[in-house]
């Protein structure tokens, strides 16, 4: 994933491209690899930028997001947002810490462990091959994330 955003990074054009990724469960097997058994949402990235917004069919009320770690690269946060409601304040959003992440470049995948459930959930790092295009549906306000 870090490859195709710096990719694109370079060719600096502002566009509303987006990228689609895939949110699965599933197995490990014995040499590291996951076996997608079941689909659970979605995962989508806006060109030139470095946070993922992310939609699980279970609360698809909710939406969450996927930071990159400030100082270790493998590292993710999965995280909810709440809109401050106090006219002064400097900051538009509360964040909350709901999970984490960690990377597994060799397999492909970003395992995620979300505080209340007790299964991890898997992030695609490789966008899929039809999610290249900016025919892709926005998601709602990806853009506000950053």
């Amino acid at each position: 994933m870090e490859k195709q955003t710096n990719t694109i990074a370079k060719n600096g054009n502002e566009s509303n491209q987006y990228f689609r990724f895939q949110v699965f469960q599933g197995t490990k097997d014995p040499s590291g690899g996951v076996k997608k058994t079941k689909s659970v949402g979605m995962a989508y990235l806006k060109e030139g930028q470095s946070i993922l917004s992310l939609r699980l069919w279970t609360f698809s009320w909710e939406r969450y997001f996927i930071l990159p770690h400030k100082t270790e690269p493998s590292k993710y946060l999965v995280m909810t947002r709440e809109p401050n409601r106090s006219s002064h304040a400097k900051t538009k959003y509360f964040w909350n810490i709901v999970g984490n992440g960690t990377v597994d470049s060799v397999h492909g995948f970003i395992e995620l462990d979300f505080d209340l459930l007790n299964k991890p959930i898997y992030v695609s790092i490789h966008p899929e091959p039809s999610a290249y295009t900016s025919d892709l549906p926005e998601p709602e306000s990806i853009e506000q994330a950053a």
